[in-house]
């Protein structure tokens, strides 16, 4: 990235907004909602690994993932969280 050189030094598996919308918008990367959650919730945990607890961007990401708790439903977050913790959502 232009902006911040070290950040694939740091993030292994990168995601952005602008990739996420592209999904979207061609329609065939997205099966259900655990995938896009999946990916809403990589962009937040790579933003917390980058940015460092304390910083500005740290606190943007918490306060997105408890957002992100109130907009999908429980069986989503809690199937990505098992499966994080598993190993990964398929497709993402």
């Amino acid at each position: 990235t232009e902006e911040v050189k070290d950040y694939l030094e740091v993030i292994d598996d990168p995601i952005d907004l602008r990739t996420m919308e592209k999904r979207i918008r061609k329609g065939d990367w997205y099966k259900n909602k655990h995938m896009l959650y999946s990916d809403m919730m990589k962009m937040v945990n790579n933003c917390k690994m980058y940015n460092g607890e304390g910083s500005t961007y740290y606190d943007y990401a918490v306060s997105l993932e408890k957002y992100l708790a109130t907009i999908f439903p429980k069986r989503v977050t809690a199937a990505v969280a098992a499966a994080t913790v598993e190993g990964g959502v398929g497709g993402s």
